[in-house]
């Protein structure tokens, strides 16, 4: 019988990033199930907070579905308040989804939370550790948006 061979560094350092994402998620309100969003709702709701309204078309390619699809995702949120749609000024014929004020105040609150809950889980490390963790995440972050370019 062959010995199972080790695992590479990614391999380690991926299950390990998804074990604190999990601890994070874990250890924070659970907002999403609060609201009954799904993971889709609730990033589409971080999509426009970051991005501002944006034509229903745009909304479907962003997040990888059809535009039929993304209607009956926004229509479930705008129930709730958290979205609406709207007609461009510019050109009516264009529809929008936009966040409301709750939106705005739900997805202001559950990323408070979520960076308490991280600066909590983080708090473990000493200085030279975070200052360690800072300077590889940044490397993380500089060569993906190297390559998305």
């Amino acid at each position: 019988m062959a010995e199972p061979t080790p695992d590479s560094p990614l391999d380690a350092a991926t299950r390990r990033a998804v074990a604190v994402f999990k601890l994070q998620a874990a250890h924070g309100p659970n907002w999403s199930a609060a609201h009954e969003l799904t993971f889709g709702q609730l990033r589409l709701l971080f999509l426009l907070q970051g991005d501002g309204p944006m034509p229903m078309s745009h909304v479907a390619e962003r997040i990888g579905v059809g535009v039929s699809a993304v209607t009956g995702i926004v229509e479930r949120i705008e129930r709730q308040g958290l979205v609406e749609r709207c007609h461009r000024a510019d050109d009516r014929r264009v529809v929008e989804c936009c966040l409301t004020e709750a939106g705005e105040q739900f997805v202001g609150e559950f990323a408070g939370i979520r960076m308490q809950t991280t600066r909590r889980l983080l708090s473990s490390l000493n200085a030279e550790e975070l200052a360690q963790l800072d300077h590889l995440l940044g490397l993380v972050l500089e060569r993906a948006d190297r390559a998305r370019d």
